[in-house]
């Protein structure tokens, strides 16, 4: 029996549990700060917001380096040399990460990657629908898992609606017309995953609390979501009420038990602060 082991980005935002529960081996992205790189979950989120607030700049996040795979690689086979690397990428069209990781492979044997066309909490979705399957599947093969993978990431459906469009138009993703616009309308627009990329998608109007209700309502109407695959979350400074509020009704749905992920520096550097999410994979 082939023993499978994953591994993936920091930018995953995969939790400790989760990371503990399944054995996967996270691999770091890099956040530069002034003439400072760190590596991605060695620091405080706040930092970031820190940064900005102090300089008006936003931190500018990086890939993982080919030699950053190698030393997981290395390290991992090492402890077992006949083991599989299953590698669950950070979406591709966003980041060099996916290149860095194809590099590095090719001083291996059995490493095979995969790209998730997600990112953050969309990401863990995708890794831990896969660990589970390695799991129930003890005599499946690398093909197999490589497949999987590729299913579940097109059912994969990811909303994020940040609080302000501060952070993206800082970063250049959204145009000043439409951040003044979005201001003086108080408009929420949404972020989706759609090939991978981050594109704007609905916008709510009304207060923050009445936008996240709204988000919420649409994702359970819009998409048939297996609810052992819900996670909610967000960046840091969203509030406990907005939490519970989400939680809230998500069980008012039916979805008893949504798993939560704590965004790190990566996805916060472009959302900004008190950002939400929701994920979850569509049933066949």
């Amino acid at each position: 029996m082939t023993k499978f082991i994953i591994t993936t980005e920091s930018g995953s935002d995969i939790s400790p549990e989760l990371i503990e529960r399944y054995n996967i081996h996270v691999i770091p992205m890099h956040v530069t700060m002034g003439s400072k790189t760190f590596d991605d979950g060695s620091f405080d989120v706040e930092d970031v917001y820190r940064f900005y607030d102090q300089t008006g700049t936003l931190p500018k996040t990086a890939g993982t380096t080919p030699q950053d795979n190698s030393v997981v690689f290395e390290r991992i086979l090492a402890e077992f040399p006949d083991a599989h690397i299953i590698h669950i990428a950070y979406s591709a069209v966003t980041t060099v990460s996916y290149t860095s990781c194809t590099i590095a492979a090719e001083d291996f044997n059995n490493i095979h990657i995969v790209d998730s066309k997600n990112v953050s909490g969309g990401l863990t979705a995708v890794i831990v629908a896969t660990a589970r399957f390695i799991e129930n599947n003890p005599n499946t093969t690398a093909e197999e898992i490589v497949n999987f993978v590729k299913d579940v990431r097109e059912r994969t459906r990811f909303v994020f609606l940040p609080q302000s469009l501060l952070y993206l138009k800082a970063g250049g993703r959204v145009s000043n017309v439409a951040y003044l616009s979005a201001s003086l309308l108080n408009l929420h627009p949404t972020i989706i995953l759609k090939d991978g990329y981050l594109v704007a998608s609905k916008k709510y109007r009304g207060s923050f609390d009445r936008c996240l209700k709204n988000t919420v309502k649409d994702f359970i109407k819009n998409y048939d979501i297996d609810p052992e695959t819900v996670i909610i979350g967000g960046t840091k400074r969203l509030s406990e009420d907005y939490k519970q509020l989400a939680k809230s009704l998500l069980q008012d749905a039916g979805y008893n038990d949504p798993s939560w992920f704590s965004a790190g520096a990566v996805i916060s550097s472009h959302g900004g602060p008190g950002a939400f999410g929701i994920i979850g994979i569509e049933k066949k």
